[in-house]
């Protein structure tokens, strides 16, 4: 995790402020400490916008007193972070959310860039937690295989991100709003479908759910369809159209096949 910086126990805030300075577009974990490190408060640790004015309400305590940060421009980093820390995610700061910090339709909280990898680092725990539990050789390895396969979830986005630097319906260009999906879902691929960039979209959120539950999927020729479940008004609402159209490269044919006739939602 290269892009994570801790602040803790710091002298002062100096270091703290001077990042805020330099990443005035990143995010900020604020975490509540406790006697215990290996545990936490509820609802945190809490996620702002880098330029949150609650940050900073008491300075000089930033990074010194009751509570530290941990900071990084990734969401996606700072949700795996969590998950290796605490085993849980994010709490969004209210501030922050009134402001426009997305909420995530999995979790209830801010959409941090995966799609399914939103819950990458409880997936993750809860293998670990099997793989503790199994004496099989062979079992072992199994796990532990699909442990790594996971962990790349984190190589895929970027290598997806290579292939697509914005949405291909909308346009949307905020890398940390983009997520990185997987055509084929991911809990039908085998280690390698789920690495391939080839499987791969970056959509905005809105269309990310739509794309992942099965509500659009796309032709041959790239055009939408659009499920019947949705309706002209709401289509209008959702800000999808039935000439909205994306490039398919060869190598992701096969996926797009895949998820035409397996998660496209035909019927009403």
């Amino acid at each position: 995790m290269s892009d994570i910086e801790i602040f803790e126990n710091m002298p002062n805030d100096d270091e703290f402020i001077e990042w805020i300075k330099k990443n005035s577009n990143g995010f900020v974990l604020n975490i509540e400490r406790r006697k215990d490190p290996s545990k936490i408060y509820k609802g945190h640790p809490k996620i702002h916008f880098a330029n949150c004015c609650d940050l900073n309400k008491k300075p000089g305590s930033s990074t010194t007193g009751k509570y530290f940060k941990v900071c990084s421009t990734s969401i996606e980093e700072l949700e795996q972070w969590s998950w290796f820390k605490y085993q849980q995610g994010l709490t969004p700061c209210g501030t922050c959310k009134k402001n426009g910090l997305p909420v995530g339709r999995l979790t209830g909280i801010p959409n941090f860039q995966a799609a399914s990898a939103l819950s990458l680092k409880s997936d993750i725990y809860k293998l670990e937690k099997r793989l503790a539990s199994k004496a099989n050789s062979n079992k072992r390895t199994e796990i532990e295989t699909l442990i790594k396969a996971r962990l790349g979830q984190g190589i895929f986005r970027k290598n997806v991100l290579e292939q697509y630097s914005s949405c291909p319906l909308t346009g949307l260009d905020i890398q940390p709003l983009l997520i990185a999906s997987h055509i084929k879902p991911w809990s039908k691929c085998n280690n390698e479908e789920r690495l391939d960039p080839f499987n791969g979209l970056m959509l905005a959120p809105n269309i990310d759910a739509l794309f992942d539950s099965g509500l659009i999927t796309f032709e041959t020729d790239g055009t939408i369809k659009i499920s019947p479940k949705i309706d002209p008004e709401n289509q209008e609402r959702l800000g999808i159209s039935p000439d909205m159209k994306l490039k398919i490269e060869p190598e992701s044919e096969k996926y797009f096949e895949y998820h035409r006739n397996h998660v496209f939602q035909k019927e009403e």
